[in-house]
């Protein structure tokens, strides 16, 4: 961290499965005496251990078992009370053993699999947007607490209310979080967008361009002042090789973008935590 100047990091304290893994107070309180920012991830509602104690919280296949996404993970039902009552109480776990921020991850319905087959026992047919905002305020109510709250939503989030089938609208996530982390990884938009045939090889247009239509998506319908809304963003970028090998100098692109854009700050993403040396401080 010193070497790089990296000021932060984020720990899973609920992994994609359901998991909890609360690191050692002494982890905490060492990043701490480093001037690192501790940011604990909780995944919400892709929560195999979960689903298999409260089946009834559970999403549903349509022969009455669990429904499970192309990877065999099972999920949890939005509508379900007691979903954001235990994503909240493992939130405040952290915060009490010395973390400094909670960012929830998978807070969205399913978007991998075989949908036609899902069942919702409590949200039923009702609008998903409207679930999920019911989530992300009661969620977002920790922050009348002092606990800074942040959420990852898909990159698509920033181009349009439409909420894609997941329920993440940018509206709805906005007023109940100090940061949003769009997922803007170029190789993740598909083929064509914006007129990129490859968007992984354009990490600066593409991350520019997915903040600047978040803030002026807020802006125009919500009344929201790009100024202020642009600061609330925090971009997963990406370090990973898919769709172009991402050497240092498209990291940077992606970093620049970020600050071209008026977001506060980034975060780097690889699932093996390998990272390209890059210059990520601005001189």
């Amino acid at each position: 961290m010193l070497k790089t100047g990296l000021n932060s990091v984020v720990i899973d304290i609920k992994m994609d499965n359901g998991q909890l893994v609360f690191p050692a107070t002494s982890t905490l309180e060492h990043l701490g005496q480093k001037n690192i920012y501790r940011i604990a991830r909780i995944a919400v509602m892709r929560d195999s251990a979960y689903a298999s104690e409260h089946p009834d919280s559970a999403v549903k296949s349509s022969g009455g078992g669990l429904w499970r996404d192309k990877t065999g993970a099972a999920w949890l039902d939005p509508g379900a009370p007691d979903v954001a009552d235990y994503a909240i109480t493992v939130g405040r776990q952290a915060i009490a053993i010395g973390f400094d921020e909670l960012q929830y991850d998978y807070i969205r319905f399913p978007s991998d699999g075989v949908l036609g087959t899902i069942r919702y026992p409590l949200s039923g047919d009702k609008d998903k947007a409207v679930v999920m905002r019911a989530m992300f305020d009661k969620i977002g109510a920790l922050r009348s607490e002092g606990i800074p709250i942040s959420f990852d939503v898909f990159g698509m989030t920033y181009w349009s209310s439409a909420h894609f089938g997941i329920g993440q609208r940018l509206e709805d996530v906005y007023p109940n979080a100090d940061f949003i982390s769009p997922m803007v990884y170029p190789s993740h938009y598909p083929t064509g967008f914006r007129g990129f045939a490859n968007p992984a090889v354009h990490p600066y247009e593409i991350v520019k361009q997915t903040l600047d239509k978040g803030a002026e998506m807020l802006e125009a319908d919500h009344f929201v002042s790009s100024t202020l809304s642009r600061i609330k963003s925090r971009p997963w970028l990406q370090d990973f090789d898919i769709g172009a090998t991402y050497t240092a100098s498209l990291i940077e692109a992606q970093i620049k973008a970020t600050r071209d854009a008026g977001a506060s700050g980034w975060i780097l993403w690889n699932a093996r935590n390998v990272y390209e040396p890059a210059v990520y401080i601005k001189h």
